[in-house]
């Protein structure tokens, strides 16, 4: 009995030692930027998720932020320093995730609100195909402050990714996985690509794709897969905001109020030109009135299919149209 509960107990020492041993990879590589203070929390891995890095970034900032630009990756096409020279007396930090949702929004709202922050400014990217995907429902991935879940938990959730993930365990234990995104961040507005300064903002109006934007709609363009033909006359979606959706906008609307916050809600120009439902559109309508903006559907930014190098975001020229044309002084 005695060997074999020795026989046991080392049958299980070495599953719990192998747990440990990458336990500590997973404390000193960091790779989701959770147990060090950073410079800057800029995406590294295609793992990591941009809204919990920009959460983090924000936790650690001295800055006075007072402006916020929400919205999915497509809002990464915001030039934040751009905004600032727009609007007086504001100091934005772009605050996109992937593949956002109204409750992703709304949840940075209610953070920022709690963290004390101002919300003198706003600008919100609405996506058709994104906004109210899952319910609406904040992303799984997020930060334990947006998703209310506990610290262990999160933790937890890198970790057991870590170890499920080939190419992410590869990098945990030091390999190099090819097409990783080592992707810079402006330090302060968080803007995406660049650092701010004057010669950033003198290119954020230029519509001549760069040399790797234009390799990559060149290549995407010879499939006839992501620039296929749109219908000439206007689509409508289905009715996608639901009772939750509408609730969490109210909320957001409350906090605007609450803040007296100068605020725009932009429908983003995406490339299969679809439009939201009438009745969605009632909807929004009703809750954000003149402070609704909708670039979607068939116009001059979405019948030039080089605006969209990918197929799925759009030109950073267009988001600085979208500023100058509806951003008065």
């Amino acid at each position: 009995m005695n060997k074999f509960l020795k026989s046991l107990a080392l049958f299980s020492l070495l599953p719990a030692l192998l747990i440990a041993v990458l336990a500590c990879f997973y404390s000193k590589k960091d790779l989701f930027m959770d147990f060090k203070v950073y410079k800057n929390y800029s995406w590294q891995y295609t793992f990591q998720s941009l809204g919990d890095l920009a959460t983090k970034k924000l936790l650690h900032s001295p800055a006075k932020y007072n402006s916020f630009i929400l919205g999915s990756s497509r809002a990464t096409s915001v030039y934040a320093c751009y905004l600032q020279k727009k609007i007086p007396n504001s100091q934005f930090f772009n605050y996109a995730n992937f593949a956002e949702t109204i409750g992703g929004m709304y949840a940075r709202m209610r953070l920022l609100d709690s963290l004390g922050y101002p919300l003198d400014n706003a600008l919100i990217y609405l996506d058709t195909d994104n906004s109210f995907a899952n319910a609406g429902r904040p992303k799984i991935n997020d930060h334990y402050l947006i998703n209310n879940e506990s610290k262990g938990l999160y933790y937890y959730n890198h970790f057991r990714f870590l170890l499920s993930d080939a190419d992410a365990f590869k990098i945990l234990l030091g390999f190099h996985v090819p097409g990783e995104p080592d992707y810079h961040s402006d330090p302060v507005t968080n803007d995406s690509y660049h650092t701010c300064s004057d010669s950033s903002i003198n290119v954020f109006g230029d519509s001549v794709l760069n040399k790797y934007d234009r390799r990559l709609y060149d290549s995407l363009k010879k499939t006839n897969k992501v620039f296929y033909k749109r219908p000439a006359e206007q689509k409508y979606l289905a009715d996608q905001i639901i009772p939750y959706d509408e609730t969490v906008m109210l909320k957001m609307k409350e906090l605007f109020d609450k803040h007296k916050t100068r605020y725009y809600i932009v429908i983003t120009p995406l490339y299969d030109q679809m439009k939201f439902s009438p009745n969605d559109m009632k909807v929004l309508q009703r809750i954000f009135g003149g402070h609704l903006y909708d670039f979607s559907g068939h116009n001059a930014f979405t019948n030039k299919e080089d605006n969209y190098p990918d197929g799925i975001h759009f030109h950073h020229h267009i988001s600085k149209q979208i500023i100058d044309e509806i951003v008065k002084s």
